[in-house]
């Protein structure tokens, strides 16, 4: 016969069939607690980005121009659309959107000794942004790492959609980012980045041209 139990954590009572030792979390929790287990577990993946040329500052310029537009787009969006901007709250929880901050923070990981690549942790408290950034043309995966791009169609809907997508991963009070992304064991993402930054420069912009399709 079904018993109920208290759960550990949050306090919850629950029904379970009886059984000689009884259940430590309620599902809920247990669900919650598989689900940062499994994060666990990909502690140590990286997420790899590749840039454009060292210097190019017009590509840069043009970036962060694109970055500051994707700002003012989303300001619009929240304030026309009463229930875009509540659809938010969830992405908000410990953190402001601001775009204009991430793209100058994600624009500098190139000047630290790797000038034409950076890794982070799949874990950062910036993968949320770096996803919507993704989502809106800033990043464009290639195979298992990323390129920074220029978006080609930023405009109100795009950016609409970006968040929207982001936010339809919530489940139970948590936002799930990871499921969004691509990423790689550390050691294999250094050793990427070793062998793309020993390459000759010409070839690994060519390289990075044919990924983007830059040239059909």
């Amino acid at each position: 016969m079904p018993k109920l139990f208290e759960c550990a954590r949050c306090g919850a009572t629950f029904e379970r069939m009886l059984i000689d030792t009884p259940p430590e979390l309620c599902p809920r929790c247990a669900r919650r607690r598989e689900g940062s287990l499994a994060a666990d577990e990909k502690d140590n993946c990286q997420i790899l980005i590749e840039g454009p040329a060292w210097g190019d500052a017009e590509f840069y310029g043009t970036w962060l121009i694109n970055a500051a537009k994707a700002n003012k787009l989303l300001h619009q969006a929240r304030r026309d659309d009463p229930d875009f901007n509540s659809s938010l709250d969830v992405l908000e929880v410990s953190q402001c959107l601001d775009f204009g901050i991430m793209a100058t923070v994600f624009a500098s990981q190139f000047t630290d000794k790797k000038f034409h690549t950076f890794i982070f942790d799949s874990d950062s408290a910036d993968l949320l942004d770096f996803v919507l950034m993704v989502e809106m043309g800033f990043f464009t995966l290639t195979g298992d790492r990323y390129q920074m791009t220029l978006p080609t169609k930023l405009d109100i809907d795009l950016v609409k959609q970006a968040h929207l997508k982001l936010a339809g991963t919530e489940d139970e009070g948590w936002i799930h980012p990871e499921r969004l992304v691509v990423d790689m064991p550390r050691a294999r993402a250094v050793e990427f980045q070793r062998l793309l930054g020993d390459m000759d420069q010409g070839q690994r912009l060519a390289d990075r041209r044919s990924l983007l399709f830059l040239d059909s």
